[in-house]
Protein backbone atom coordinates (compact mmCIF):
# COMPACT_ATOMS: atom_id res chain seq x y z
CA UNK A 1 0.00 0.00 0.00
CA UNK A 2 1.44 3.55 -1.38
CA UNK A 3 1.77 6.53 0.86
CA UNK A 4 -0.87 7.84 -1.27
CA UNK A 5 -3.56 5.12 -0.45
CA UNK A 6 -2.82 5.36 2.91
CA UNK A 7 -3.67 9.09 3.31
CA UNK A 8 -6.90 8.51 1.34
CA UNK A 9 -7.84 5.33 3.55
CA UNK A 10 -7.15 7.64 6.53
CA UNK A 11 -9.52 10.78 5.86
CA UNK A 12 -12.24 8.55 4.71
CA UNK A 13 -11.93 6.91 8.17
CA UNK A 14 -12.07 10.13 10.23
CA UNK A 15 -14.70 11.25 7.46
CA UNK A 16 -16.88 8.43 8.50
CA UNK A 17 -16.33 9.48 12.25
CA UNK A 18 -17.59 13.15 11.83
CA UNK A 19 -20.60 11.11 10.20
CA UNK A 20 -20.99 9.12 13.34
CA UNK A 21 -20.54 11.71 15.83
CA UNK A 22 -23.48 13.23 14.01
CA UNK A 23 -25.79 10.46 14.41
CA UNK A 24 -25.18 10.17 17.80
CA UNK A 25 -25.58 13.88 18.84
CA UNK A 26 -28.67 13.51 17.06
CA UNK A 27 -29.16 10.21 19.78
CA UNK A 28 -28.53 12.35 22.42
CA UNK A 29 -30.32 14.99 21.53
CA UNK A 30 -33.65 13.74 20.97
CA UNK A 31 -35.33 14.37 17.26
CA UNK A 32 -38.74 15.25 18.60
CA UNK A 33 -37.76 17.31 21.28
CA UNK A 34 -35.57 19.73 19.27
CA UNK A 35 -36.29 19.35 16.36
CA UNK A 36 -34.25 22.17 15.21
CA UNK A 37 -30.91 21.57 16.34
CA UNK A 38 -31.53 17.67 14.76
CA UNK A 39 -32.32 19.29 11.57
CA UNK A 40 -29.28 21.35 11.17
CA UNK A 41 -27.12 18.57 12.47
CA UNK A 42 -29.28 16.45 9.54
CA UNK A 43 -28.15 18.83 7.32
CA UNK A 44 -24.72 19.04 7.93
CA UNK A 45 -24.78 15.46 6.59
CA UNK A 46 -24.04 17.17 3.46
CA UNK A 47 -21.03 19.25 4.34
CA UNK A 48 -19.85 15.78 5.37
CA UNK A 49 -19.94 14.69 2.22
CA UNK A 50 -18.28 17.81 0.55
CA UNK A 51 -15.65 16.57 2.58
CA UNK A 52 -15.06 13.44 1.18
CA UNK A 53 -15.22 14.83 -2.36
CA UNK A 54 -12.31 16.54 -1.49
CA UNK A 55 -10.63 13.64 0.11
CA UNK A 56 -11.20 11.45 -2.94
CA UNK A 57 -9.57 14.24 -5.09
CA UNK A 58 -6.45 12.70 -6.33
CA UNK A 59 -4.81 15.80 -6.00
CA UNK A 60 -5.16 16.67 -2.41
CA UNK A 61 -4.06 13.37 -0.81
CA UNK A 62 -0.86 13.27 -3.17
CA UNK A 63 1.92 12.48 -0.37
CA UNK A 64 4.95 14.30 -2.78
CA UNK A 65 2.84 17.68 -2.75
CA UNK A 66 2.59 20.81 -0.23
CA UNK A 67 0.12 22.03 1.69
CA UNK A 68 -2.27 24.19 -0.63
CA UNK A 69 -5.74 26.28 -0.44
CA UNK A 70 -7.44 23.13 -0.59
CA UNK A 71 -6.23 22.07 3.00
CA UNK A 72 -7.81 25.42 3.78
CA UNK A 73 -10.93 24.21 2.44
CA UNK A 74 -11.33 21.10 4.29
CA UNK A 75 -10.45 23.11 7.53
CA UNK A 76 -13.17 25.89 7.28
CA UNK A 77 -15.65 23.20 6.33
CA UNK A 78 -14.53 21.31 9.21
CA UNK A 79 -14.61 24.40 11.06
CA UNK A 80 -18.08 25.47 9.75
CA UNK A 81 -19.48 22.02 10.18
CA UNK A 82 -18.52 22.34 14.17
CA UNK A 83 -19.86 25.95 13.94
CA UNK A 84 -23.31 25.24 13.42
CA UNK A 85 -23.63 21.91 14.94
CA UNK A 86 -22.34 23.51 18.23
CA UNK A 87 -25.11 26.49 18.21
CA UNK A 88 -27.55 25.13 17.74
CA UNK A 89 -26.94 22.28 20.45
CA UNK A 90 -26.45 24.68 23.01
CA UNK A 91 -30.00 24.48 25.14
CA UNK A 92 -28.80 24.51 28.77
CA UNK A 93 -26.05 25.34 30.73
CA UNK A 94 -24.95 21.43 30.20
CA UNK A 95 -22.76 21.51 33.56
CA UNK A 96 -22.43 23.26 37.12
CA UNK A 97 -19.55 24.88 36.74
CA UNK A 98 -21.24 27.00 33.82
CA UNK A 99 -24.58 27.69 35.63
CA UNK A 100 -21.69 29.35 38.27
CA UNK A 101 -19.72 31.25 36.13
CA UNK A 102 -23.15 33.18 34.73
CA UNK A 103 -23.96 34.07 38.48
CA UNK A 104 -20.04 35.07 39.06
CA UNK A 105 -20.82 37.53 36.66
CA UNK A 106 -24.17 38.59 38.32
CA UNK A 107 -22.90 38.77 41.35
CA UNK A 108 -20.02 40.87 40.45
CA UNK A 109 -21.98 43.70 38.10
CA UNK A 110 -24.20 43.80 41.49
CA UNK A 111 -21.29 44.74 43.25
CA UNK A 112 -20.98 41.88 45.73
CA UNK A 113 -18.10 39.37 45.47
CA UNK A 114 -18.40 36.09 43.83
CA UNK A 115 -16.04 33.72 46.07
CA UNK A 116 -18.35 35.00 49.66
CA UNK A 117 -21.72 34.01 48.24
CA UNK A 118 -23.43 30.96 48.20
CA UNK A 119 -25.31 29.51 45.34
CA UNK A 120 -27.02 26.40 44.14
CA UNK A 121 -27.32 25.28 40.13
CA UNK A 122 -31.07 24.84 39.70
CA UNK A 123 -31.12 23.96 36.02
CA UNK A 124 -28.17 21.10 36.12
CA UNK A 125 -26.84 18.56 38.40
CA UNK A 126 -24.58 19.98 40.92
CA UNK A 127 -21.90 19.02 42.57
CA UNK A 128 -21.64 16.99 45.40
CA UNK A 129 -20.06 17.27 48.48
CA UNK A 130 -19.30 13.99 50.78
CA UNK A 131 -21.51 15.95 54.14
CA UNK A 132 -23.91 15.09 51.90
CA UNK A 133 -24.39 19.27 50.33
CA UNK A 134 -23.73 20.88 47.54
CA UNK A 135 -21.06 22.52 45.99
CA UNK A 136 -22.12 26.02 46.70
CA UNK A 137 -19.46 28.97 45.95
CA UNK A 138 -17.53 29.69 43.01
CA UNK A 139 -14.06 27.86 42.84
CA UNK A 140 -12.43 28.66 39.98
CA UNK A 141 -9.78 31.31 39.47
CA UNK A 142 -10.80 35.57 38.39
CA UNK A 143 -10.51 34.84 34.51
CA UNK A 144 -12.82 32.11 34.39
CA UNK A 145 -15.90 34.10 34.97
CA UNK A 146 -14.44 37.58 33.29
CA UNK A 147 -13.47 36.19 29.94
CA UNK A 148 -17.25 35.72 30.32
CA UNK A 149 -18.13 39.43 30.48
CA UNK A 150 -18.33 40.52 26.59
CA UNK A 151 -20.48 37.44 26.04
CA UNK A 152 -22.82 38.53 29.36
CA UNK A 153 -22.98 42.18 28.39
CA UNK A 154 -24.02 40.61 25.01
CA UNK A 155 -26.19 38.04 25.86
CA UNK A 156 -28.22 40.90 28.69
CA UNK A 157 -28.26 43.63 25.56
CA UNK A 158 -30.09 40.98 23.08
CA UNK A 159 -32.25 39.29 26.12
CA UNK A 160 -31.12 36.14 25.17
CA UNK A 161 -31.20 33.07 27.42
CA UNK A 162 -28.50 32.70 30.10
CA UNK A 163 -26.92 29.27 28.86
CA UNK A 164 -25.46 30.79 25.36
CA UNK A 165 -22.47 31.64 27.33
CA UNK A 166 -21.52 28.13 25.73
CA UNK A 167 -21.51 29.77 22.42
CA UNK A 168 -17.73 31.52 24.23
CA UNK A 169 -16.61 28.11 24.38
CA UNK A 170 -17.40 26.87 20.72
CA UNK A 171 -15.83 29.69 19.41
CA UNK A 172 -12.34 29.07 21.65
CA UNK A 173 -12.61 25.22 20.25
CA UNK A 174 -12.75 26.91 16.65
CA UNK A 175 -9.67 29.24 17.59
CA UNK A 176 -7.57 26.28 19.12
CA UNK A 177 -8.14 24.12 16.08
CA UNK A 178 -7.12 27.04 13.92
CA UNK A 179 -4.16 27.64 16.16
CA UNK A 180 -2.94 24.01 15.77
CA UNK A 181 -3.75 23.78 12.22
CA UNK A 182 -1.49 27.12 11.09
CA UNK A 183 1.03 25.27 13.63
CA UNK A 184 1.05 22.29 11.30
CA UNK A 185 0.82 24.10 7.90
CA UNK A 186 3.79 26.02 8.76
CA UNK A 187 5.41 22.01 8.65
CA UNK A 188 3.52 22.24 4.63
CA UNK A 189 2.52 18.58 5.04
CA UNK A 190 -1.37 17.66 4.30
CA UNK A 191 -1.29 16.04 7.20
CA UNK A 192 -1.77 18.85 9.49
CA UNK A 193 -5.53 18.73 8.56
CA UNK A 194 -5.77 15.47 10.55
CA UNK A 195 -5.73 17.14 14.34
CA UNK A 196 -8.09 20.11 13.21
CA UNK A 197 -10.45 16.68 12.48
CA UNK A 198 -10.11 14.90 15.42
CA UNK A 199 -10.13 18.40 17.10
CA UNK A 200 -13.53 19.06 16.60
CA UNK A 201 -14.70 14.92 16.49
CA UNK A 202 -12.92 14.56 20.27
CA UNK A 203 -14.23 17.57 21.93
CA UNK A 204 -18.02 16.82 19.94
CA UNK A 205 -18.25 13.43 21.69
CA UNK A 206 -15.73 13.49 25.21
CA UNK A 207 -15.76 17.18 26.37
CA UNK A 208 -18.53 18.95 24.53
CA UNK A 209 -18.07 22.78 24.62
CA UNK A 210 -21.91 23.25 23.89
CA UNK A 211 -22.42 21.22 26.93
CA UNK A 212 -20.67 23.87 29.32
CA UNK A 213 -17.59 22.13 29.00
CA UNK A 214 -15.06 24.77 28.84
CA UNK A 215 -11.94 23.51 28.89
CA UNK A 216 -10.67 24.42 25.24
CA UNK A 217 -10.79 27.96 26.77
CA UNK A 218 -7.16 26.99 28.90
CA UNK A 219 -5.89 25.03 26.68
CA UNK A 220 -6.20 27.36 23.87
CA UNK A 221 -4.52 30.10 26.19
CA UNK A 222 -1.74 27.02 27.05
CA UNK A 223 -1.14 26.66 23.54
CA UNK A 224 -0.65 30.22 22.72
CA UNK A 225 1.93 30.60 25.75
CA UNK A 226 3.82 27.43 24.37
CA UNK A 227 4.25 28.67 20.65
CA UNK A 228 5.11 32.38 21.68
CA UNK A 229 8.13 32.91 23.82
CA UNK A 230 7.70 36.51 24.12
CA UNK A 231 5.76 38.77 26.84
CA UNK A 232 2.16 37.35 24.89
CA UNK A 233 3.20 33.33 25.74
CA UNK A 234 3.75 34.83 29.58
CA UNK A 235 0.50 36.37 29.20
CA UNK A 236 -1.24 33.66 28.07
CA UNK A 237 0.56 31.15 30.32
CA UNK A 238 -0.72 33.69 33.46
CA UNK A 239 -4.18 33.63 31.91
CA UNK A 240 -4.29 29.38 31.81
CA UNK A 241 -3.50 29.27 35.32
CA UNK A 242 -6.49 31.83 35.95
CA UNK A 243 -8.93 29.89 34.22
CA UNK A 244 -8.68 26.58 36.13
CA UNK A 245 -6.35 25.18 38.59
CA UNK A 246 -5.49 22.45 36.15
CA UNK A 247 -3.21 24.61 33.88
CA UNK A 248 -0.90 24.74 36.78
CA UNK A 249 -0.07 21.51 36.89
CA UNK A 250 1.58 22.52 33.04
CA UNK A 251 3.20 25.17 34.42
CA UNK A 252 7.14 23.73 36.27
CA UNK A 253 6.92 22.02 32.64
CA UNK A 254 6.47 24.99 30.24
CA UNK A 255 8.89 27.35 32.25
CA UNK A 256 11.57 25.04 32.69
CA UNK A 257 11.12 24.58 28.72
CA UNK A 258 11.47 28.58 28.25
CA UNK A 259 14.44 28.90 30.49
CA UNK A 260 16.25 25.82 29.38
CA UNK A 261 15.59 26.50 25.26
CA UNK A 262 19.11 27.58 23.95
CA UNK A 263 17.36 30.05 21.66
CA UNK A 264 17.43 32.65 24.53
CA UNK A 265 19.12 33.81 27.47
CA UNK A 266 17.57 32.59 30.70
CA UNK A 267 17.32 36.51 32.00
CA UNK A 268 15.78 37.16 28.85
CA UNK A 269 13.00 34.30 29.53
CA UNK A 270 12.67 35.64 33.20
CA UNK A 271 12.33 39.31 32.04
CA UNK A 272 10.30 38.97 28.28
CA UNK A 273 8.05 35.46 29.59
CA UNK A 274 8.26 34.90 33.63
CA UNK A 275 7.70 38.24 34.84
CA UNK A 276 4.90 39.40 32.47
CA UNK A 277 3.40 35.74 33.81
CA UNK A 278 3.61 36.68 37.58
CA UNK A 279 1.77 40.30 36.46
CA UNK A 280 -1.16 38.58 35.16
CA UNK A 281 -1.53 36.28 37.87
CA UNK A 282 -1.20 39.17 40.33
CA UNK A 283 -3.54 41.70 38.35
CA UNK A 284 -5.97 38.81 38.24
CA UNK A 285 -6.17 37.50 41.57
CA UNK A 286 -5.16 40.77 43.94
CA UNK A 287 -8.52 42.48 43.92
CA UNK A 288 -10.83 39.66 44.61
CA UNK A 289 -7.84 38.56 47.36
CA UNK A 290 -8.16 41.94 48.65
CA UNK A 291 -11.91 41.71 48.75
CA UNK A 292 -11.94 38.64 50.83
CA UNK A 293 -8.69 36.80 51.63
CA UNK A 294 -10.27 33.89 53.48
CA UNK A 295 -13.22 33.35 50.86
CA UNK A 296 -10.69 33.38 47.89
CA UNK A 297 -7.97 31.09 49.07
CA UNK A 298 -10.72 28.91 51.26
CA UNK A 299 -12.46 28.45 47.53
CA UNK A 300 -9.35 28.77 44.89
CA UNK A 301 -6.27 27.52 46.53
CA UNK A 302 -7.65 24.40 48.41
CA UNK A 303 -8.04 20.88 47.16
CA UNK A 304 -11.38 19.95 46.12
CA UNK A 305 -11.50 16.19 48.20
CA UNK A 306 -14.72 17.56 49.80
CA UNK A 307 -16.37 16.71 46.88
CA UNK A 308 -17.08 13.21 45.80
CA UNK A 309 -15.00 11.44 43.93
CA UNK A 310 -16.07 10.60 40.06
CA UNK A 311 -14.22 9.39 36.92
CA UNK A 312 -13.70 7.35 34.34
CA UNK A 313 -9.92 6.75 34.85
CA UNK A 314 -7.40 7.51 37.70
CA UNK A 315 -6.62 6.10 40.42
CA UNK A 316 -9.96 7.62 42.14
CA UNK A 317 -11.82 4.77 40.07
CA UNK A 318 -9.92 1.96 41.64
CA UNK A 319 -10.83 3.85 45.10
CA UNK A 320 -13.99 4.77 45.19
CA UNK A 321 -15.21 1.85 42.94
CA UNK A 322 -14.19 0.05 46.53
CA UNK A 323 -11.51 -2.41 45.07
CA UNK A 324 -8.42 -0.72 47.07
CA UNK A 325 -10.04 2.57 49.24
CA UNK A 326 -7.89 4.99 50.42
CA UNK A 327 -7.45 7.66 52.74
CA UNK A 328 -8.12 11.18 50.85
CA UNK A 329 -4.71 12.45 51.82
CA UNK A 330 -3.12 9.75 50.11
CA UNK A 331 -3.99 11.61 47.12
CA UNK A 332 -2.66 15.15 47.77
CA UNK A 333 0.61 13.61 49.26
CA UNK A 334 0.70 11.13 45.60
CA UNK A 335 0.23 14.15 43.13
CA UNK A 336 3.03 16.31 45.05
CA UNK A 337 5.42 12.99 45.24
CA UNK A 338 4.92 12.42 41.58
CA UNK A 339 5.18 15.96 40.59
CA UNK A 340 8.06 16.44 41.93
CA UNK A 341 9.80 13.23 40.22
CA UNK A 342 8.38 14.44 37.38
CA UNK A 343 10.19 17.69 36.97
CA UNK A 344 13.00 16.06 38.18
CA UNK A 345 12.99 13.57 34.88
CA UNK A 346 11.81 16.47 32.73
CA UNK A 347 14.80 18.93 33.74
CA UNK A 348 17.60 16.68 34.03
CA UNK A 349 17.18 14.86 30.66
CA UNK A 350 15.01 17.97 28.93
CA UNK A 351 17.74 17.41 25.69
CA UNK A 352 16.41 14.00 25.01
CA UNK A 353 12.55 14.75 26.03
CA UNK A 354 12.07 18.26 25.29
CA UNK A 355 8.97 18.34 23.82
CA UNK A 356 7.17 15.76 25.64
CA UNK A 357 6.40 18.27 28.49
CA UNK A 358 2.50 18.02 27.73
CA UNK A 359 2.79 14.18 29.06
CA UNK A 360 3.81 15.07 32.59
CA UNK A 361 0.27 16.82 32.99
CA UNK A 362 -1.29 14.31 31.83
CA UNK A 363 0.50 11.75 34.00
CA UNK A 364 -0.58 13.88 36.84
CA UNK A 365 -3.91 14.39 36.05
CA UNK A 366 -4.19 10.20 36.95
CA UNK A 367 -3.65 11.34 40.66
CA UNK A 368 -5.80 13.76 40.72
CA UNK A 369 -8.91 12.73 43.69
CA UNK A 370 -11.67 13.75 40.86
CA UNK A 371 -10.58 12.90 37.40
CA UNK A 372 -13.45 14.11 34.94
CA UNK A 373 -13.00 13.58 31.41
CA UNK A 374 -11.53 16.76 30.15
CA UNK A 375 -9.32 16.40 33.29
CA UNK A 376 -7.21 14.68 30.23
CA UNK A 377 -8.11 15.49 26.76
CA UNK A 378 -6.96 19.30 27.98
CA UNK A 379 -3.41 18.04 27.22
CA UNK A 380 -4.34 15.87 24.05
CA UNK A 381 -4.55 19.34 21.07
CA UNK A 382 -1.31 20.14 22.95
CA UNK A 383 0.48 17.35 21.87
CA UNK A 384 0.30 17.83 18.55
CA UNK A 385 2.02 21.11 18.86
CA UNK A 386 4.98 19.33 20.38
CA UNK A 387 4.79 16.78 17.28
CA UNK A 388 5.12 19.94 14.61
CA UNK A 389 8.10 21.27 16.81
CA UNK A 390 9.76 17.84 16.99
CA UNK A 391 12.83 18.14 13.79
CA UNK A 392 13.41 14.33 13.47
CA UNK A 393 16.56 15.01 11.46
CA UNK A 394 18.41 17.25 14.44
CA UNK A 395 17.25 14.56 16.91
CA UNK A 396 20.30 14.68 19.99
CA UNK A 397 22.17 11.65 20.23
CA UNK A 398 22.51 11.77 23.94
CA UNK A 399 23.63 8.27 26.10
CA UNK A 400 22.31 8.43 29.70
CA UNK A 401 22.82 5.64 32.79
CA UNK A 402 18.80 4.64 32.64
CA UNK A 403 19.34 2.34 35.44
CA UNK A 404 20.87 5.07 37.92
CA UNK A 405 19.14 8.28 36.28
CA UNK A 406 15.56 6.77 35.60
CA UNK A 407 15.46 3.18 37.04
CA UNK A 408 16.30 3.81 40.70
CA UNK A 409 14.59 7.05 41.38
CA UNK A 410 11.57 5.44 39.53
CA UNK A 411 11.91 2.39 42.05
CA UNK A 412 12.13 4.70 45.15
CA UNK A 413 8.94 6.71 44.03
CA UNK A 414 7.19 3.62 43.63
CA UNK A 415 8.47 1.98 46.73
CA UNK A 416 7.59 4.99 48.53
CA UNK A 417 3.88 5.25 46.99
CA UNK A 418 3.26 1.56 47.40
CA UNK A 419 4.27 2.41 51.14
CA UNK A 420 2.22 5.26 51.82
CA UNK A 421 -0.76 3.68 49.72
CA UNK A 422 -1.11 0.16 52.15
CA UNK A 423 -0.59 2.67 54.98
CA UNK A 424 -3.90 4.80 53.59
CA UNK A 425 -5.79 1.72 52.53
CA UNK A 426 -5.38 0.08 56.13
CA UNK A 427 -6.12 3.07 58.17
CA UNK A 428 -9.17 3.42 55.66
CA UNK A 429 -10.63 0.28 56.20
CA UNK A 430 -9.93 0.07 60.17
CA UNK A 431 -11.51 3.38 60.33
CA UNK A 432 -14.86 2.96 57.83
CA UNK A 433 -17.92 2.17 60.24
CA UNK A 434 -20.21 1.35 57.25
CA UNK A 435 -21.20 -2.09 56.30
CA UNK A 436 -24.31 -2.88 54.10
CA UNK A 437 -26.23 -5.74 55.04
CA UNK A 438 -28.62 -6.07 52.39
CA UNK A 439 -30.50 -3.55 49.78
CA UNK A 440 -34.26 -4.31 49.26
CA UNK A 441 -35.86 -2.77 46.04
CA UNK A 442 -39.73 -1.19 46.20
CA UNK A 443 -41.85 -1.99 43.66
CA UNK A 444 -41.28 -3.19 40.41
CA UNK A 445 -38.84 -1.83 37.59
CA UNK A 446 -37.78 0.77 37.24
CA UNK A 447 -37.25 1.46 40.68
CA UNK A 448 -37.46 4.68 42.67
CA UNK A 449 -36.64 3.87 45.86
CA UNK A 450 -34.98 1.55 47.83
CA UNK A 451 -34.50 0.26 51.78
CA UNK A 452 -31.13 -0.03 52.54
CA UNK A 453 -29.83 -2.21 55.62
CA UNK A 454 -26.44 -0.37 57.05
CA UNK A 455 -24.91 -1.57 60.20
CA UNK A 456 -22.79 0.91 62.24
CA UNK A 457 -19.42 -1.16 63.23
CA UNK A 458 -17.87 1.73 65.64
CA UNK A 459 -18.73 2.40 69.32
CA UNK A 460 -19.75 6.17 68.09
CA UNK A 461 -23.18 7.24 66.19
CA UNK A 462 -22.65 8.05 62.84
CA UNK A 463 -24.80 10.15 60.62
CA UNK A 464 -25.58 9.05 56.77
CA UNK A 465 -24.62 11.44 54.40
CA UNK A 466 -24.92 10.70 50.59
CA UNK A 467 -26.40 7.34 48.91
CA UNK A 468 -25.20 6.85 45.40
CA UNK A 469 -26.37 4.45 43.05
CA UNK A 470 -24.61 3.09 39.93
CA UNK A 471 -25.56 1.99 37.18
CA UNK A 472 -23.51 0.33 34.02
CA UNK A 473 -23.75 3.96 31.86
CA UNK A 474 -23.99 6.20 34.85
CA UNK A 475 -22.01 5.95 37.69
CA UNK A 476 -22.69 9.23 39.38
CA UNK A 477 -26.53 9.18 40.55
CA UNK A 478 -26.70 10.18 43.78
CA UNK A 479 -29.80 9.77 45.51
CA UNK A 480 -32.54 11.54 48.05
CA UNK A 481 -32.36 9.67 51.55
CA UNK A 482 -34.01 9.99 54.40
CA UNK A 483 -32.20 11.56 57.29
CA UNK A 484 -31.53 10.09 60.59
CA UNK A 485 -28.47 8.71 62.39
CA UNK A 486 -27.55 5.43 63.52
CA UNK A 487 -26.07 4.10 67.12
CA UNK A 488 -23.16 2.73 67.79
CA UNK A 489 -23.10 -1.00 66.88
CA UNK A 490 -26.44 -0.95 65.94
CA UNK A 491 -28.15 -1.47 62.37
CA UNK A 492 -29.97 1.24 61.33
CA UNK A 493 -32.76 1.10 57.82
CA UNK A 494 -31.97 4.41 54.95
CA UNK A 495 -34.95 4.71 52.88
CA UNK A 496 -33.24 5.98 49.41
CA UNK A 497 -35.41 7.47 46.17
CA UNK A 498 -34.98 8.79 42.67
CA UNK A 499 -34.95 12.63 42.86
CA UNK A 500 -36.12 12.66 38.80
CA UNK A 501 -38.01 10.03 37.28
CA UNK A 502 -35.11 10.41 34.64
CA UNK A 503 -32.34 8.82 37.41
CA UNK A 504 -34.68 5.76 38.29
CA UNK A 505 -32.76 2.83 38.11
CA UNK A 506 -33.59 0.56 35.27
CA UNK A 507 -31.62 -2.37 35.37
CA UNK A 508 -31.86 -5.63 37.64
CA UNK A 509 -28.14 -5.41 38.45
CA UNK A 510 -26.79 -2.57 39.91
CA UNK A 511 -24.48 -0.98 43.20
CA UNK A 512 -25.28 1.04 45.88
CA UNK A 513 -22.74 3.58 47.91
CA UNK A 514 -23.75 4.56 51.55
CA UNK A 515 -21.51 7.38 52.59
CA UNK A 516 -20.61 8.55 56.16
CA UNK A 517 -18.42 11.51 55.33
CA UNK A 518 -15.47 10.07 53.28
CA UNK A 519 -16.21 6.55 53.93
CA UNK A 520 -18.45 4.16 51.76
CA UNK A 521 -19.92 0.62 52.36
CA UNK A 522 -20.65 -0.63 48.62
CA UNK A 523 -23.12 -3.45 47.96
CA UNK A 524 -24.45 -4.95 44.56
CA UNK A 525 -27.91 -5.70 43.91
CA UNK A 526 -28.96 -8.30 40.87
CA UNK A 527 -32.87 -8.70 41.02
CA UNK A 528 -33.34 -11.39 38.84
CA UNK A 529 -31.02 -13.70 41.02
CA UNK A 530 -33.30 -16.29 42.92
CA UNK A 531 -31.58 -15.03 46.24
CA UNK A 532 -31.82 -11.27 46.04
CA UNK A 533 -31.81 -9.32 49.03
Amino acid sequence: MDNNLRHRITYIILTSVILYVLIVLNFRTSVLSNPISASVISISFFLVIAMIIIVVNPHLLNPYRKITILDDYVAFISSITFLLVSVTLINSFGTDDMEYIYEALNNLFSGKDPYSLNYYPKGVCPTYTLNGGYAAHFIYPPFSFIIYIPFYLLLKFLSLPPYYLNLENVIFDVILSIIIYLEGRKKEDPFALLPVIFIYIMTAASVPPFYGVFAVIPTTFLAIAYTRRDKIGGVSLGLATMLTQLSWLAVPFVLIYRIKDNREKPTQTIKGYFVPFLITISALSLPFLLWDPHAFIYNVITTDSYTIPVGQLGLTVISYSGVFPLEPWFFTLSLGIISLFLIYIYAKHFELIKESLWIFPLIISWFLWRTLTEYFFIWIPLLFLSLYNVDYNKIPNIRIDIKRQILLPLFLVITLLSSLAVYAHINYVQSDPLNIEGVYPLGKLPYNALLIKVYNTKPYTINITLVRVSLPNNLNMVWNFSAGSIPPNSTGLVFAYAPELNESINSTVFTVQVYYNYYFATYTVNTSSPNVS
